[in-house]
């Protein structure tokens, strides 16, 4: 790997990387006050709710409903769409713009090309995950909703590696077809709908079905109160690595555009 396109790389996503970090920072801070503040009030508004509106947001974590919004889907929402518009812009937007014969141009090989743009992804995604952590880690100490270092850290070690698999995702479908849009496209159709599957199936009494969605290895064992489920974290790293590989292979074989 090439740590000049890496450090170019990274110094692109300063600026999106910093807005999400700072977004999501002050939406853990804000959640988890008012999650502390409003807890009865909260219980009362959901507790007649539709269970299939009540799917969609967990409410069995410490803290309730509304910390349940900021790490089932407020937090989850912003880092993968995120990881797949980087994943879909990172090979494929350079070849859309007609800056890839520039790249290659350079003495590195397209391995070398692609591996930068992977790592820089992944770096992009644990940044902001980090300080949300952390950030949520100390607004839970200030407005005592519960929730334990550990069961954080789990939890964004689930969101991470899941937001990775989508970036993943549209990495190879960018490297596969050298379209930006397309990617975008696929990453996101998918994301959405995993989201829907896991929360619905599980109300037609389907839940064998669930575990086609990737979001149900993030969400499923609740790791907010239960801490890592190894399995489920395996399973989307090998996801990730599958999808990276296809990636590898389709980048290093196609006729490259720009």
């Amino acid at each position: 790997m090439s740590a000049d396109l890496l450090t170019r790389d990274l110094s692109d996503r300063r600026v999106p990387v910093a807005a999400i970090t700072a977004g999501l920072a002050i939406f853990s801070i804000v959640g988890l006050g008012a999650a502390s503040g409003l807890e009865d009030t909260v219980a009362d508004l959901t507790e007649n709710m539709p269970e299939a509106l009540t799917a969609f947001i967990p409410a069995d974590v410490p803290g309730g409903y509304v910390v349940g919004e900021v790490f089932n889907l407020v937090a989850p929402l912003v880092l993968v769409a995120y990881a797949v518009m980087s994943g879909a812009s990172a090979v494929a937007g350079e070849e859309d713009s007609g800056t890839m014969s520039v790249l290659i141009s350079q003495p590195v090989s397209r391995t070398q090309v692609l591996a930068a743009k992977a790592v820089g992804l992944l770096t992009s995604l644990l940044v902001p995950i980090i300080i949300f952590g952390a950030t949520a880690l100390l607004a839970s100490n200030w407005f005592d909703t519960g929730l334990t270092a550990g069961n954080i850290a789990a939890t964004c070690l689930h969101l991470f590696v899941m937001a990775a698999f989508f970036g993943a995702l549209a990495l190879a479908v960018g490297g596969l077809t050298g379209n930006p849009s397309l990617a975008a496209m696929v990453g996101g159709a998918v994301a959405a709908v995993a989201y829907m599957l896991d929360a619905m199936l599980p109300l037609a009494d389907l839940d064998g079905w669930a575990r086609l969605s990737p979001w149900y290895y993030y969400a499923s064992s609740t790791p907010l109160a239960n801490g890592i489920e190894f399995a489920h974290v395996l399973v989307l790293v090998a996801g990730t690595a599958i999808a990276t590989a296809v990636a590898f292979v389709s980048f290093e074989r196609r006729d490259l555009k720009g």
